[in-house]
Order: structure tokens, then C-alpha cells, then sequence
């Protein structure tokens, strides 16, 4: 029997922690009741605290980083702009080491108007390729995720494998659910496509909208959505899962939440969602 373990977004608590209603320990202890073993901690959420700080919050509230992520714009073509991303992720490498995680999210910015997606990709692998050496010798896993941004250089399948041969075999993937879905991509196909990557996965739920809806994401294609809970919206959760075991996957599979709804309430309804679909 696979098991997969389940982690959490803090990312997910957003308006939460900026309303204060919410505090980091308080978020952590929070996902601690939910029944989550790891949290995916966003850097710009902890900024406040130092690295050992961080450590030592995760490890009192009984859960272990399941994957630290932060990053810088590599999109860029201008070579000093870059050299200067590049020696950022490097010391991102660095923090993910010291706080006790193997597993780095790196995001890597999005397309300038006008920029040419290959572009955009064949300058993100060249300068992860460059960090990629930094990662190993640290013992942490770098990945990418697809992206909904419509700006994002990867986003399908095809442009997100692209990435990672061109950046070397170092380079592997988070298997975010959702965020194929703005390019117009089935999510249980691409996670087939990209299962040999996948170090890392993020379950997050969209509601479809009306096309002409004056708000909510746009996909590639023209179709509006909007984040809704896990298991309420339009991504077939069931057929995730079971993809995720029939790869063999035991990692983590971490909640995320980007609707509009009460972030706590969300993620108690997201949770005992998958608590009971992950056990079956």
C-alpha cells in the first residue's frame, strides 16, 4: 500500500497571517490539528524570523519542512540581472540547507511583455544549470512547478520537461494539480507525463466560471476560474490520487488553498477532504 503523507501550504493562510488573525506558530500548530506532517513554508511568510527560528517553530509544532520556497527571476536576458538571480538562489540554496529541508522550490519569475516563452525557458534552465552544482553539494533537491501565471515560461508539460533537460538532470519537478490547468492541459495527464520528475506534489482546486466573468484566471485557451477548496471544484481528486500511488509516489501531497472564502475554514474542509480520499 502507498502512502502518501500530507503537507500544507502556509502560503494557503496568506490573508490570515497578514490580518494577524493568524500568527506563524499559530498557523503551524493549526496544521498540526488538521493531521498535516509537513509544511511547504513560503520565505516571504517567515521573513521576520531567522532560519534557526524557523527550525525550531516547525520542529515545536511537531512537523517537518516538507519544502522551502522562494527564488528570483531568471527570465531576464540582461546577463548582470541574472548573474545577480543566480547568486540570490544560491543563497536560497544555502537557507533551505540550514533549515533542515531536501526539498528547494525555486521560482524562477515570469516573461517581460513581449518576451518570447522559449526565450524565457532557455534562460531559466541556464542559469538553474549554473545553481544545480550548489544544490547537490548542499543535499537539496531543486524543483519547478507549473505555473498558472499567464506570464509563466513553463506551464505545460511539455515546456516544463523542457526546462528541466535543457537545466540538466539535476532539475525535477512539483506537481502542482492545478496550475496546468491554465494551459488548458488535463491535470491527470500531465502528472503521467511528468511522473519520472516528480520529487514534490500541491493540491489546489479551481471553480469554472462564466467566460465573459469580469474576474477569477484566465487559461491559455479563454476559460475563467477562480480558487475554490479541495474536492469542491472541477479537478478530478480521485483520479490525482490514484495516479499519484500508481507512480509509487510517497512524498508529500501539500493542501492549497487560493480562493476568496475564509482561508481557516477552507483549510479544514480541504484537509478532511483529503485525509479521507489519501486513506481509501
Amino acid at each position: 500500500m502507498i502512502s502518501l503523507k500530507l503537507g500544507f501550504m502556509i502560503y494557503s493562510l496568506s490573508r490570515a497571517l497578514a490580518d494577524e488573525t493568524l500568527s506563524v506558530p499559530g498557523a503551524l500548530a493549526l496544521m498540526k490539528e488538521l493531521g498535516v506532517e509537513g509544511v511547504d513554508i513560503t520565505a516571504g511568510h517567515v521573513a521576520g524570523y531567522s532560519n534557526a527560528e524557523v527550525k525550531q517553530m516547525v520542529a515545536d509544532a511537531g512537523l517537518e519542512i516538507s519544502a522551502w520556497i522562494a527564488g528570483s527571476n531568471l527570465t531576464m536576458a540582461d546577463a548582470d540581472a541574472r548573474r545577480t538571480a543566480i547568486d540570490e538562489i544560491r543563497g536560497i540554496i544555502d537557507t533551505a540547507a540550514e533549515v533542515g529541508t531536501a526539498n528547494l522550490l525555486v521560482t524562477t519569475g515570469g516573461c517581460a511583455e513581449g518576451q518570447d516563452r522559449n526565450e524565457g525557458r532557455r534562460n531559466v534552465a541556464a542559469g538553474l544549470a549554473e545553481v544545480l552544482p550548489r544544490a547537490q553539494q548542499a543535499g537539496v533537491t531543486l524543483s519547478i512547478e507549473d505555473f498558472g501565471s499567464p506570464v509563466a515560461p513553463y506551464q505545460t508539460s511539455d515546456e516544463c520537461i523542457e526546462t528541466c533537460e535543457l537545466a540538466g538532470p539535476g532539475l525535477k519537478m512539483t506537481y502542482d494539480s492545478g496550475n496546468m490547468v491554465m494551459g488548458d492541459e488535463d491535470p491527470v495527464a500531465f502528472l503521467e507525463a511528468v511522473k519520472d520528475l516528480t520529487v514534490h506534489a500541491h493540491a489546489k482546486d479551481w471553480e469554472r466560471l462564466p467566460d465573459d466573468a469580469d474576474f477569477g484566471l484566465t487559461s491559455r485557451a479563454g476559460k475563467k476560474y477562480i480558487g475554490t477548496v479541495v474536492g469542491s471544484g472541477v479537478l478530478d481528486y480521485p483520479a490525482i490520487v490514484a495516479g499519484l500511488k500508481a507512480m509509487n509516489y510517497e512524498g508529500y501531497l501539500s493542501f492549497e488553498y487560493e480562493g476568496r472564502g475564509d482561508p481557516v475554514q477552507a483549510a479544514r474542509e480541504g484537509m478532511a477532504y483529503l485525509r479521507d480520499l489519501v486513506a481509501d
